[in-house]
């Protein structure tokens, strides 16, 4: 049997944020208020559902719709529309990949040009709802609970990837962050060391050695990796050169 399918704290918090926040209220991602952010972890939860179904019916998808294509629809719901879809397509997508991974622990499908383990997935909705929570709600007591561990972080390095992390970055400043190479640490858990080859870059989990570029806590580690900056900034310290840290930052631009 595969461990309890109860919802987990992270989307719980967010549905409550969800509910509470005034809809058109600004989040911290430039281009979204609290309706577009509620809409976008609906067709993240609906897409899901949609690759692990058709997974599990024999017939795998070969593609991942755009968050445009995905999301438009449920930004067309009123807020309390929105907040019974979520709710509902949260509690969907559990049940398909618990369904899938309690046949089949180790499914595997294609997932935005990679290949994603069907359980990953529970851990990256965990993820985004605690830094779309975020986005909403800053740097309260809630979010630095969620935000602290470590789990979420190495599931972003390892699962989520580089790619889509650094895709921002890659795309603005190109071949000038060419052979980056850097550390991220916050004391008593691994480095996060990333480099870049050529316009490739590249993240992995090593022990602590060396100066890093980057020091701060594990929540101000993971805001900087998804793109963000915590509060105050300050939680995070140049512990390395200055054009390093400067291209680190610009490499870390967001999703």
């Amino acid at each position: 049997m595969t461990k309890s399918t109860r919802r987990p704290i992270e989307a719980e918090e967010f549905l409550t944020a969800l509910q509470d926040l005034p809809p058109h209220a600004l989040t911290a991602c430039p281009e979204w208020t609290v309706h577009d952010t509620g809409a976008h972890l609906a067709g993240i939860y609906e897409e899901v559902a949609r690759h692990v179904q058709a997974y599990a019916a024999g017939a795998p998808l070969t593609s991942t719709r755009s968050f445009e294509e995905r999301e438009a629809p449920f930004r067309e719901l009123s807020a309390s529309e929105l907040l019974r879809t979520v709710d509902r397509e949260e509690q969907r997508m559990r049940q398909e990949v618990h369904a899938v991974i309690d046949a089949e622990p180790d499914a595997t499908l294609w997932w935005t040009g990679r290949w994603m383990r069907v359980d990953a997935f529970l851990s990256h909705l965990r993820n985004e709802c605690a830094i779309h929570r975020w986005d909403m709600c800053g740097d309260d007591e809630t979010n630095m609970k969620l935000l602290q561990q470590f789990d979420l972080f190495k599931h972003a390095v390892t699962n989520i990837g580089p790619k889509p992390l650094c895709a921002r970055g890659i795309n603005k400043y190109g071949a000038e962050l060419s052979g980056l190479s850097a550390r991220i640490r916050t004391d008593g858990l691994p480095d996060l060391h990333i480099t870049i080859d050529g316009t490739v870059p590249t993240m992995e989990l090593v022990d602590p050695t060396g100066e890093p570029a980057i020091s701060g806590d594990q929540e101000a580690r993971l805001l900087l990796l998804w793109g963000r900056s915590p509060t105050p900034a300050t939680r995070l310290q140049a512990t390395g050169p200055h054009d390093t840290v400067l291209r680190l930052r610009r490499l870390l631009s967001g999703y």
